[in-house]
């Protein structure tokens, strides 16, 4: 979508982009915070084993050097990760960032503990059995985590370590099995093998999830963004409805020559109404009376473009076209001075008269404005002529006038059109033709 502010555009993203690495870092910082979590945890469940079952543990491994091995390196990759943890902290309050090499660096000594601590154990103990442990499913638990760095390829390296690390293992039990009494333990050697396999599927599916989950917040940052730009552009003048759409139909907002219906309102005698009034108690008076009105032109489809003090220019067909925008506008006119009548019998507002006038005609719509600073504008001979199509209710003492050009864009069953003519109008070389609708 083009909204010509591509300076800011672009200064927006680079600062989405600081901010997004930023929380990256936030999140490597998490999880080698969970990571010492889940290894001190490991380390106490080690403690209560031993506790519990020292006699079956000292008949299964004859000695508890590699359990005592175990737990000092699980309390080591514990303080380890609590440290890496620290480290990305004090990077992240320093606002510097850590290299990519470092990351991987990082994956591969947290990946290789659990192989380390079963290495130890098949060394020392000559005893397969570690594989049957549960020991092996820490690699799932730091493939998972990969996710929240938001990196395929890190998930996906991950994953490749962890396969290749753990049939290491697995070959090393294969190639040391005729040494010990496990001879039984890779009778299906293919199944360990398959272990290995889903290890790498696992690295590739945790990359898979992190890549759509960057690609869904990337997406959500450039629909913000869509339609923060268009707000900006319209301010309050659209419906959310209008953005939404918008932004759907990557609408283009370059000066385009189009076809839209003009309504010009004035409130009757402002000055006088609001002439011994507060400031504070005009601009009351204002919002009383058009903020009913903003919602009808809304409800109908147009924006209002430009208020003018004592009234304000309306139109239907930018940046959108609902169909019949005529339709659509007198519309709009006609239940705006319906509710003015009402609210003037209770008494809800100042006693207040109107003016409409409405014309149809083709105009250039389009951003006006640098980069900085710009303004959905309409511009045109339409434009001027419905201006001058609305004062003339003054003297046609009406409330409602429109052009020859909009009544033949409208149903006129239900309204009584009276016309007046062709009027001289102020800008236009020939006369226009004029209906009085209320």
């Amino acid at each position: 979508m083009s909204f010509g502010t591509g300076e800011n555009n672009g200064n927006h993203y680079k600062q989405f982009e600081k901010e997004f690495s930023r929380e990256i870092h936030l999140n490597e910082k998490i999880r080698s915070f969970i990571l010492g979590i889940a290894f001190l945890a490991m380390f106490i469940v080690f403690v209560i084993v031993t506790l519990f079952y020292y006699d079956k543990l000292l008949a299964a491994l004859k000695s508890f050097t590699p359990i005592y091995i175990a737990m000092a390196l699980l309390l080591a990759f514990s303080v380890r990760a609590f440290l890496i943890s620290r480290y990305f902290e004090s990077r992240l309050k320093k606002q510097a960032g850590v290299r990519e090499f470092q990351r991987y660096i990082n994956v591969f000594a947290e990946i290789s503990m659990p192989t380390i601590t079963m290495l130890v154990i098949l060394f020392y103990a000559n005893t397969h059995v570690v594989l049957l442990t549960p020991m092996p499913y820490v690699y799932f638990i730091m493939i998972i985590l990969t996710t929240l760095s938001l990196d395929f390829r890190l998930s996906v390296f991950t994953g490749i370590v962890a396969s290749i690390e753990y049939l290491i293992l697995v070959f090393y039990v294969l190639l040391n099995q005729n040494h010990t009494g496990d001879m039984n333990v890779l009778s299906q050697p293919y199944i360990y093998i398959g272990k290995g396999g889903i290890l790498l599927m696992s690295g590739v599916l945790a990359g898979y999830v992190a890549l759509q989950l960057k690609k869904r917040i990337f997406t959500s940052y450039e629909i913000i963004s869509e339609r923060n730009r268009v707000v900006n552009l319209f301010g309050q003048q659209v419906s959310r409805e209008i953005v939404d759409e918008l932004i759907a139909n990557k609408q283009e907002f370059e000066s385009k020559r189009k076809f839209v219906c003009v309504m010009f309102l004035d409130i009757r005698g402002f000055t006088p109404l609001v002439e011994h009034k507060e400031p504070e108690e005009i601009i009351d008076y204002q919002n009383s009376v058009f903020g009913f009105m903003i919602d009808i032109i809304t409800r109908n489809h147009g924006i209002i473009n430009q208020f003018l003090g004592d009234g304000y220019m309306a139109t239907f067909g930018v940046p959108l076209s609902k169909g019949n925008d005529c339709q659509n506008a007198v519309n709009a006119a006609l239940e705006i001075i319906n509710t003015i009548t009402i609210k003037n019998t209770k008494e809800e507002i100042l006693k207040t008269g109107i003016g409409i006038g409405l014309h149809a005609g083709y105009v250039v719509a389009g951003n006006v404005g640098t980069s900085t600073r710009k303004q959905y504008s309409i511009t045109g001979n339409t434009v001027i002529i419905a201006s001058r199509i609305e004062s003339l209710n003054k003297i046609f003492k009406s409330t409602l006038l429109i052009s020859q050009e909009v009544l033949d864009q409208i149903d006129t069953s239900n309204l009584a059109a009276e016309s007046l003519g062709e009027v001289e109008v102020k800008g236009r070389e020939k006369p226009v033709n004029i209906y009085k609708l209320v």
